[in-house]
């Protein structure tokens, strides 16, 4: 019983003094599955197939970072005659980085809505453009120098103004990053 509280402490004591500056250029790859909810025209829900929120910035300190963002989901849910709803934004974001490598991001920008009869239809039928924004906690593990691995939870909410559609998301987001320079 000893042994296994001493293996625990020296996990969560590695785990927790990682000192690490993030400073530079860096990619950000996340996908994964997730719930989406619109609540104004169609009010239904769907599955998430894929949702997405890649970056690509700029950390100017060890603490914040600013990105270039692009964050949506793919859905499976049946309106009309469409199969499948195309959820995308592109915008700005921000990073802030924790002592303990859990990061909150949190970007906003342009958004659109498409409908589409297959999944492979990237566009599909554009029913809507308008604003998105996006939060999402990540806790990310250096795997060398300059890769980090993690998972998150992420949030984001659509909502068009022409056709007056309301999209929220949940989602759990495996998440790669990739920094051009390396983390001391």
């Amino acid at each position: 019983m000893r042994y296994k509280v001493l293996l625990l402490s020296c996990i969560i004591l590695i785990s927790a003094t990682s000192v690490k500056a993030h400073e530079g250029i860096f990619l950000k790859f996340s996908i994964g599955p997730g719930f989406m909810t619109e609540f104004s025209d169609i009010k239904g829900s769907g599955y998430a197939i894929a949702t997405k929120n890649h970056a690509i910035g700029w950390a100017f300190n060890d603490k914040f970072a600013l990105s270039v963002t692009e964050f949506g989901g793919l859905v499976k849910k049946t309106v009309g005659e469409y199969d499948y709803i195309n959820l995308d934004a592109f915008g700005l974001g921000f990073t802030y980085y924790t002592p303990l490598d859990i990061n909150l991001f949190v970007s906003g920008g342009y958004s659109q809505a498409a409908f589409a009869h297959d999944w492979h239809e990237a566009t599909g039928d554009v029913k809507g453009k308008g604003y998105g924004i996006n939060m999402s906690l990540e806790k990310e593990w250096m795997v060398s120098k300059r890769i980090g691995i993690g998972i998150g939870a992420q949030t984001f909410y659509i909502k068009t103004n022409n056709s007056k559609y309301d999209f929220m998301n949940f989602s759990v987001n495996f998440i790669a990053h990739f920094y051009f320079t390396p983390i001391r």
